[in-house]
């Protein structure tokens, strides 16, 4: 297995590492957590890193991983290391360094840069192209440690300003935001081909994600309107293969164990309303449905306000807690974001 070293976000403490381990046991790959450093992941693992960075949200790029080292024995331990051999000759190429948030300030990232690219320039013929090299070198300051890979994968983040709630055709002030949506159907373990249901649709925005990730979508809403809106936004968006029911969340119109992940975000929120019924009771009535039509072993990301203790009621369903994560809405509401698997 190689190693790939994902330069992550670093818009949420917990959930890039959650996501980009999520989106490698949904495409079936073994995996091992070599390093975790501040919005830096080594993993070894058999997984395509184009496929990976097609479907992450809080991943910014994927290398290769060459080294990691101290920042004072990052010279030393490139040039007394087999990296230089791990680097193409012939080619266009560039070093790039950057600094994660505040580490390691007394670093001067342009000098370091042109100094690994001297290093390795007395090793490795090329061209240097700052603009569009065809061989990237990217380090990354940390937790007072230089990591050095090859850049393979970029994920596209400017696709998510594209399909903001308020540039869609339906407009619901409720929907989560692209990326977070996308993270969902991650941690959901959501498989290329496979199904993956949102039992409170709304206007789509999970299913558009699971859509363009290759997953088929099935929404269920309990509001003809709402459904109407996910259609426009799955077809704006030119998903086709998808499947939209009306109906209840706490009596799902589908077979027993015939979905491979869920993903959803009940209504909670300021915009959002529940039918007159308690929340405790919304959530307690919709997960033993929730559980009967997951596959076994199946995930579910589900949201929750922080108020609601979720796990518990999940337990009672048959759903086993995996990993929380939480996110702060506004000052009145925090979001938990629960991973449960069916037993």
């Amino acid at each position: 297995m190689r190693r790939l070293m994902f330069l992550l976000s670093g818009e949420h403490p917990t959930l890039p590492v959650a996501e980009a381990i999520a989106a490698i046991k949904a495409e079936h790959r073994a995996y091992k957590v070599v390093e975790q450093l501040d919005q830096v992941l080594i993993v070894e693992t058999k997984a395509d890193p184009e496929v990976l960075a097609s479907r992450l949200a809080f991943c910014r790029e994927i290398c290769w991983h060459l080294c990691t080292a101290d920042v004072a024995e990052l010279l030393e331990a490139i040039g007394s290391s087999d990296v230089v051999d791990l680097i193409p000759h012939g080619r266009t190429f560039a070093v790039h360094i950057r600094r994660v948030k505040r580490h390691s300030p007394e670093v001067d990232v342009p000098r370091l840069a042109k100094e690994v690219a001297d290093l390795i320039a007395s090793e490795v013929e090329f061209k240097v192209d700052l603009e569009q090299p065809e061989v990237e070198v990217l380090g990354a300051l940390t937790d007072g440690k230089c990591v050095i890979g090859l850049t393979i994968a970029r994920v596209d983040r400017a696709q998510f300003a594209k399909r903001k709630p308020m540039v869609r055709p339906a407009f619901h002030p409720g929907t989560l935001m692209p990326k977070l949506a996308r993270c969902m159907v991650n941690l959901a373990r959501a498989p290329t081909g496979g199904t993956l249901l949102d039992p409170f649709a709304g206007v789509g925005g999970i299913l558009i994600e699971a859509g363009l990730m290759g997953a088929k979508p099935v929404g269920i809403d309990i509001d003809p309107e709402m459904l109407d809106g996910a259609r426009l936004n799955l077809e704006g968006f030119g998903i086709e293969d998808y499947q939209l029911i009306l109906g209840d969340a706490r009596s799902i119109p589908l077979a027993e164990a015939t979905v491979d992940a869920i993903a959803t975000d009940p209504p909670y929120g300021r915009q959002a309303t529940t039918a007159g019924l308690k929340l405790e009771d919304l959530y307690g009535q919709a997960l033993p449905e929730i559980a009967r039509v997951l596959k076994r072993k199946g995930y579910a990301c589900i949201t929750s306000p922080a108020t609601l203790e979720l796990e518990d009621l999940a337990k009672g369903a048959g759903l086993r807690p995996i990993e929380r994560h939480e996110q702060r809405v506004h000052k009145t509401l925090t979001r938990r974001i629960h991973v449960f698997r069916k037993r």
